[in-house]
């Protein structure tokens, strides 16, 4: 399961993430992403409650922060997965 709450202000707003970022939930986060940048200029993704994540979750969020997207409170192994460490 995949929780994802809304915060921050208009300009910056912050996605919060938690549990785990597999196939089946990684377009539930692209379209929530995708609904705050028609409002926003810039999303963060807080990735604190990140349980666990496949190779589909890394592909996205890897897009995501090429995207622009700041990722914030990586864990040491959501980090290291998106740095070219191993899955």
């Amino acid at each position: 399961m995949l929780r994802i709450t809304n915060i921050g202000t208009n300009g910056a707003r912050t996605l919060k993430v938690e549990g785990r970022l597999a196939a089946e939930w990684v377009p539930e986060l692209s379209r929530a992403v995708a609904d705050v940048l028609k409002d926003d200029s810039r999303v963060a993704l807080n990735l604190g409650g990140i349980t666990s994540l496949d190779q589909s979750g890394v592909v996205l969020l890897r897009a995501l922060r090429a995207q622009g997207c700041e990722l914030l409170e990586c864990s040491t192994f959501v980090s290291s997965v998106l740095d070219g460490g191993s899955e």
